[in-house]
Parts: C-alpha cells; structure tokens; sequence
C-alpha cells in the first residue's frame, strides 16, 4: 500500500528474525566487515555517549517519526513502539554525530537534502511524510555519508540493541526492518537541517 492512498486492509506481515542476535554474532559480523566494521562500532559507541543530550527530535520532525512507527506497527508487529523509538533515535544521532566529524567515520563530506519546497507561513508540505519514505528508499545512498559497509555495520549494532529490549523471541525485529527505519530516521535529520530545525537538548546546569 502507497502511503497517503485509502485505507486497505493489510495482507502482508514482515516475521520477527528467527533468533536474538547478539553480542557474540554482533562482533562476528562487524570482523568480517574490517575497517568498515570498526568504523561502525566507533558510530555506535558515539552515538551511545552523545544520546543522552538529546530529548527530543525537533516539533517537525518528532510527530513524522511517530506516524511512520504507527504506520509500520501493523505489517511489522516486531517493531513495536519500545523498539521502534530507540532506533529513530540512534539513528538520527548518527548523523548528527557525523556532521560533528565526517572524517572519524571515512567520510568525506556529509550530503545535504536539497529538494524540499519551502515552508509555508512555517508549515511544511503535507505530503512531507510521504516525500520522506520515498528518499529513504530509492535515494538513501546518495544522502548516507558512510560507506554501503560501513552503514550496514550500524544497523547491525541497531539491530542487536533492538533485540535487547524485545521482550519475547517473537519480537525480534528483522535487520531490513531496522535498516528501513534507520534510514528513515537520517533522513529525519536531513529535513531538520534544510528547514534550519534542531532536536530538543538536555540542557546543562
């Protein structure tokens, strides 16, 4: 089903992953990737210290993450909120943690989304949601600072920390599930810098 067409009942249901995959499977995976693994596990551990200064994506982007989780709630039982959330988060931290220092991460620069119309009297197009999805699929690579390796590295630490927090072996999100989220939720912040919006932040005493 096309977002924004009528409402049609579901026929397709995306399975959990078969098994937890966990530490021991997330090391494996990312030594085979060599340089890129280990530039995947420097994302993953920055994204764990910078998180914590982050509350909240901005008031744009904040509710478009929410509708999207609703929307995949049906054909992804797996991906449930408690699941759902940490990943948009991570992942929209991953690139802020990026733009930080593209060379720490073997890139050179990080790519701007550019074909967005303007906002008008402050309010954005209403069919941003859908024009959102339709990047994250069909346009990701261009808009991904990291290597193709390297990015699938970070969603393999996404996707061991989304099965940390599953609370039965059914709800094992599978790794393409969480890499369509995580690239929904870069190109979140892509949105957020052309219309110049920034995430809430803990503020500092």
């Amino acid at each position: 089903m096309a977002w924004g067409a009528s409402p049609r009942r579901q026929s397709v249901v995306v399975k959990s992953a078969p098994e937890r995959f966990g530490a021991a499977a997330l090391a494996r995976y990312l030594d085979g990737l060599g340089v890129d693994g280990e530039t995947a596990k420097r994302l993953d551990r920055d994204v764990e210290s910078t998180l914590g200064s982050v509350t909240s994506l901005s008031a744009l982007t904040a509710p478009l993450a929410l509708r999207y989780l609703d929307r995949l709630a049906r054909p992804i039982p797996s991906l449930t909120p408690e699941v759902g959330v940490p990943i948009v988060g991570r992942a929209y931290v991953a690139h802020m943690v990026v733009e930080r220092n593209p060379g720490r991460f073997e890139a050179e620069d990080v790519p701007v989304l550019g074909t967005l119309p303007p906002l008008k009297r402050g309010s954005p197009p209403p069919d941003l949601l859908v024009r959102i999805v339709k990047v994250s699929r069909r346009s990701f690579p261009a808009l991904c600072a990291l290597t193709p390796a390297g990015w699938d590295g970070f969603v393999h630490c996404l996707t061991k920390r989304a099965h940390d927090l599953a609370r039965g072996a059914d709800d094992y999100v599978p790794v393409d599930a969480v890499d369509g989220l995580a690239r929904f939720s870069w190109v979140l912040r892509q949105v957020d810098l052309h219309y110049s919006l920034e995430p809430d932040r803990r503020s500092v005493p």
